[in-house]
């Protein structure tokens, strides 16, 4: 039993290909709803601004939520996506109250933070991450690691 569970444990063993799900199941998401919020701009304006959020911000929110859903999905700059979409749903849980207990917006603000704690992973269209110590400034996979000593 011990060597079937181990055989299956390490058959499943992908981190990469785990987070390219999660990147592309919040992605889908933030994309959807963006999208549906530019259709239909006015109501989401008019909606919005009872809320207290001022236009220029609707717009923002609403490309970003298209621009930063698609580049979650394909992979590109996921860390500063995934934490502009974690403090977004942030105010957006403060805004809609904590009261309704564990609601979407909570979710989508944990699931936002780790992809910007974790990056892209390895499969993603433009990987921006060094490999050997996750930075944003450095090349190590050319040998040019700047924080690892060499």
């Amino acid at each position: 039993m011990k060597k079937i569970v181990n055989t299956t444990s390490r058959f499943f063993y992908n981190p990469n290909f785990g987070l390219l799900l999660i990147r592309v199941a919040a992605g889908l998401i933030f994309l959807t709803h963006g999208w549906m919020k530019i259709q239909n701009m006015e109501q989401t304006v008019m909606f919005l601004g009872q809320l207290g959020i001022i236009a220029p911000l609707v717009y923002f929110i609403s490309w970003l939520e298209v621009i930063g859903g698609l580049a979650l999905i394909l992979g590109i700059a996921t860390r500063l996506f995934g934490f502009l979409f974690g403090v977004e749903m942030l105010v957006a849980t403060v805004m809609v109250g904590l009261g309704r207990g564990i609601n979407i917006e909570i979710v989508l603000s944990l699931i936002s933070f780790a992809i910007a704690l974790t990056g892209s992973g390895k499969y993603s269209v433009y990987k921006m991450e060094c490999d050997h110590c996750s930075g944003l400034l450095c090349n190590g996979a050319a040998g040019t690691c700047t924080v690892l000593p060499k």
